[in-house]
């Protein structure tokens, strides 16, 4: 991977991470509780379904991404290369425990899936907490100018 990151790499995270707190919040429902949806484009963000399967989508290509980016440093591991910094491998966690409660999220909702009451709520608070704690992490990262990786 080069040293400056694929701008079309930047722009599917971007999209990806901007879809997947929009839609995270609109499946609490707030959209349509607080008339977002009414906004004219915005209409499709009060429905419960449309907005699970678009925060599913998000997250599938968060996943796509982080595969790529995991896969392309582990192939072109070089010594020059740096490593994470303290905001990236935060950051890095974060993104990883909300994906892998999200993928046990969506694996509780298959026909024949069943899990106790007490570990859906597990499921559901790790989620919405390693998502909030996400965005904070990422919000002084951008205020703070602190990239994922050192060079």
């Amino acid at each position: 991977m080069d040293a400056k990151p694929n701008l079309l790499l930047k722009v599917l995270y971007g999209i990806a991470a901007v879809a997947a707190l929009f839609t995270g919040f609109g499946n609490m429902p707030l959209w349509g509780r607080y008339y977002v949806a009414d906004v004219p484009g915005l209409g499709w963000s009060g429905d419960f379904f449309i907005n699970v399967n678009v925060h599913i989508l998000a997250g599938g290509l968060l996943l796509a991404i982080g595969a790529y980016v995991v896969t392309t440093l582990l192939v072109m591991r070089r010594s020059h290369s740096g490593g994470l910094t303290r905001s990236g491998r935060i950051r890095v966690f974060l993104l990883a425990l909300a994906l892998t409660t999200g993928i046990l999220m969506v694996i509780k909702n298959l026909p024949g899936v069943h899990f106790p009451m007490a570990i859906l709520m597990i499921f559901n608070f790790s989620h919405m907490a390693a998502a909030m704690l996400f965005m904070v992490a990422a919000l002084v990262a951008l205020i703070f100018r602190q990239p994922w990786r050192q060079h």
